[in-house]
């Protein structure tokens, strides 16, 4: 067990590239005390936590293309581009089964964020006491393309847009050094967004649209503080060593695959720092 949080960048279909980092850890017997992720990095760091090596990887070769897990028929029936019933529903259960047991009983705190449609505000749920299924959908549910969570008594959304790269709450947990796994390469910076979607959207839930609007200047913050961090020596930041030109809704399984091996690659070159030897 490392001293040092892990911290997990979302990204959807991007997290595949985090699924190949983190079974490079699984490979090496690498445990971390503190795990937070966000949306997609959540969902990916769960099974590092239940040290389930490669179940990411057979979730996407088996189920990419499957309707139910990603198609705009879902959207029209769902109101969700992704088959949340499916992810959070029938593969964990049944499909590609989630070691409950051996994620409870993990000794590693883990952390999933979400966002608070009423306050705009990021909530961190731990693993105690919660429903994780529950908690991960909504830490994925991206506004516009997934309907709110419903979820002890909070309307949730995706917690990117409230706290994209969770570091400084790694921090202020006590982790002055952390792991840092990101989904985008080097140089990648976000830019404003069309504000009017959201205005239109989300018309009821003013500090949700600020949220939103705002989540280019946040992102960039927290990637600008990781980066001087990085430079400092407390922070491990890994990320795509070359730029595949993936989206968060990527089609090809072969390119998903591509995507998790440079993972596993960039994963075992981060390995022999010694922060982690």
């Amino acid at each position: 067990m490392k001293t040092m949080g892990l911290v997990l960048e979302g990204g959807a279909l991007r997290g595949q590239y985090t699924a190949g980092v983190l079974d490079a850890f699984l490979e090496a017997g690498v445990e971390f005390p503190y795990v937070i992720g966000v949306s997609a990095g959540a969902s990916i760091g769960c099974s590092f936590v239940s040290k389930q090596h490669g179940r990411n990887k057979i979730i996407i070769e088996r189920y990419r293309k499957d309707r139910r897990y990603l198609s705009w028929t879902n959207f029209l029936t769902t109101g969700s581009l992704f088959g949340m019933d499916f992810i959070f529903g029938d593969i964990p259960r049944t499909l590609v089964p989630f070691d409950y047991a051996a994620f409870e009983s993990s000794p590693s705190r883990f952390v999933t964020v979400c966002t608070d449609c009423e306050s705009g505000q990021a909530v961190y749920y731990e693993k105690e006491g919660e429903d994780p299924l529950m908690v991960l959908r909504a830490s994925a549910s991206m506004p516009f393309l997934s309907p709110m969570v419903e979820y002890k008594g909070r309307l949730l959304l995706d917690g990117a847009l409230a706290d994209s790269l969770p570091w400084a709450k790694a921090r202020a947990e006590g982790f002055a050094q952390n792991v840092v796994v990101l989904t985008r390469p080097s140089g990648y910076r976000k830019t404003a967004p069309n504000p009017w979607p959201a205005k239109l959207v989300y018309r009821k839930f003013p500090k949700l649209i600020e949220a939103i609007n705002h989540r280019w200047q946040q992102y960039n913050a927290s990637l600008e503080a990781i980066e001087t961090a990085e430079a400092g020596g407390d922070a491990l930041v890994i990320r795509p060593s070359v730029d595949l030109n993936i989206g968060r809704t990527e089609k090809s399984v072969d390119k998903l695959n591509e995507l998790y091996e440079l993972g596993r690659t960039d994963g075992a070159s981060a390995l022999k720092d010694p922060r982690l030897t």
